[in-house]
């Protein structure tokens, strides 16, 4: 009976699961996921640097190991600040860069992504494909998006209001206050006259 459960369990979940996924279930039938937690990569490091072996880590935190070795990398590298690197914004000249120092020094895109401070190996990948088909020009900054339509306005600074400006804010905010406590006292009226026709 209870290869049965989990057999449903499993297929439930190929059938749940986008199909890109590329990733086999594990034996309880949960997939691994792409994206990990700070709290994970931390703990990740600490387990490393008590001497815990990459393979035995993947397996209790269910982790791929070239991820682990990744987060190592990097971590040798530039510390914590690499490990938990976020999203940035990449110059032209430092993507071309990027590309020219990996293939100089035949590094790995792992190696080069890591020395170069880049979160992600594929990142690094993706800039030397596009420097491949279009050159230079290719790893120019370019949004995505619609533009915005309007010019942004700065800010212009409140002058402070004179006491008779205070007064008519105050005003109006007692008025509105006020109809809107008259309009909620008349539903609740008629909600009540509702419920007493009813019974």
């Amino acid at each position: 009976m209870k290869s049965l459960i989990i057999i449903e369990k499993v297929a439930f979940l190929k059938m749940i699961c986008a199909p890109k996924v590329g990733r086999k279930p594990t034996e309880r039938g949960a997939y691994y996921l792409t994206k990990y937690n700070e709290d994970q990569r931390l703990k990740v490091i600490r387990m490393l640097e008590d001497g815990m072996a990459v393979h035995a880590i993947g397996r209790e935190m269910g982790i791929s190991r070239n991820v682990i070795r990744n987060w190592r990398n990097r971590y040798e590298r530039g510390g914590i600040d690499q490990l938990l690197g976020t999203r940035q914004r990449y110059t032209a000249a430092f993507k071309l860069e990027a590309v020219a120092y990996r293939s100089q020094n035949g590094l790995s895109y792992p190696q080069a992504a890591a020395d170069l401070g880049i979160p992600n190996q594929g990142t690094l990948y993706a800039w030397e494909k596009i420097f491949q088909l279009r050159g230079p020009e290719g790893l120019q900054d370019t949004r995505k998006g619609r533009p915005p339509t309007m010019p942004k306005q700065e800010k212009k600074p409140k002058a402070p209001l004179t006491r008779e400006q205070q007064l008519e804010a105050e005003n109006t905010y007692l008025k509105m206050e006020n109809a809107y406590l008259k309009k909620l006292k008349a539903l609740v009226e008629e909600r009540e006259k509702s419920v007493k026709k009813i019974k």
